[in-house]
């Protein structure tokens, strides 16, 4: 495994790869690669899934500031076909994954820098996705609630961190924030899934680090996250996480959990508080004693106001049954499905 390559004048010998499909937050992120300090990426890869002139004519805007951006168009895809594409055409050694709507902080590159330089012998490196500060209140619950252990369980790493660099693997990795070595793929024939719908870089982390490969998570390596800003759009993103834990699953069973299987508990009691309320009042007065308690110690401890109370209290069950309502339609089908 050779070490990462010493960068040149200012510059980083990695590959920004960004899919676009939502042009306002586009804008803000390329705003953000532009404005970070030295080292600048090699360049950056905009991917259009299928013809979207919106995020092509974002892109044009920021041509200047960026003079390594790269647009790449091709026929719809899934997700891990389309970022696959970007695979085979970027030049960098390192491999860097963001989604459209995250915001850099001026320090990015030099914390990747660092990281890498750091740990030479890492494959894969990664760190928090945090949500903006001057989200609205529900996108600011959303966070506290996914960064919290009783409503995400190891995987509130991908957004609450840890106190320095650890070694890892993907319960705390996310691909909003994720840096790959290239030549670590190459060596192990890896790419991502392409029948994945959702899941597709714990797959892939997952055969890497199977293969004998190193994960690192680094704390000063974070972005600004957007947050879904409906409940709907909540309800939706925990869904499609259970679904692709199960499709994940099909795909490599070794790679399933118990705390994987957590969240079908809370549905469980609330299943059999519909058909036998008798027997199962209990565990679900306590549960929803539990959702309380955990909605006012995250207010506490975020030092939000007394209107965040509703929404942390709701927004745990609705993570806990979305998720598992996920799982078992996951599970149900048998088989992982394009996106």
């Amino acid at each position: 495994m050779r070490p990462a390559r010493e960068p040149g004048r200012g510059t980083l010998a990695a590959s920004v790869i960004i899919l676009a499909s939502r042009p306002g937050s586009l804008r803000r992120c390329l705003a953000s690669i532009a404005a970070a300090r030295p080292p600048a990426p090699e360049e950056v890869l905009l991917v259009l899934n299928g013809l979207d002139d919106e995020c092509a004519a974002a892109a044009s805007e920021h041509a200047r500031a960026l003079p390594g951006l790269r647009v790449l168009r091709g026929e719809a895809r899934s997700l891990g076909g389309a970022r696959n594409m970007a695979i085979r055409e970027a030049r960098g050694d390192w491999l860097c994954f963001l989604d459209d709507d995250v915001v850099l902080p001026p320090s990015y590159f030099a914390a990747l820098d660092g990281a890498l330089r750091r740990h030479p012998d890492a494959s894969a490196v990664g760190g928090p996705n945090i949500t903006p500060p001057a989200s609205p209140l529900f996108e600011r619950c959303v966070g506290h609630l996914l960064g919290s252990w009783l409503a995400a369980g190891p995987f509130s790493r991908r957004v609450s961190g840890f106190p320095g660099d650890a070694w890892a693997d993907d319960r705390a990795l996310i691909l909003c924030n994720l840096a790959l070595r290239r030549s670590a793929l190459r060596s192990e024939g890896l790419l991502f899934d392409e029948e994945l719908a959702r899941n597709e870089e714990n797959l892939l982390l997952r055969r890497l680090l199977d293969a004998g490969h190193r994960a690192l998570h680094a704390p000063d390596l974070f972005v600004f996250h957007e947050r879904r800003r409906t409940f709907r759009g909540f309800c939706r993103q925990c869904f499609l996480s259970g679904e692709g834990r199960a499709a994940m699953t099909w795909k490599l069973p070794s790679s399933l959990r118990s705390f994987h299987l957590l969240a079908l508990l809370p549905a469980l009691c609330a299943a059999g508080a519909a058909l036998r309320p008798e027997a199962f009042l209990v565990p679900a007065v306590a549960y929803a004693a539990l959702a309380a308690g955990h909605a006012l110690f995250l207010a506490r401890r975020h030092a939000e106001g007394p209107a965040s109370l509703g929404w942390l209290w709701v927004l745990l069950p609705a993570a806990h049954l979305s998720y598992a309502a996920g799982l078992l339609a996951g599970a149900w089908t048998g088989r992982p499905r394009r996106s």
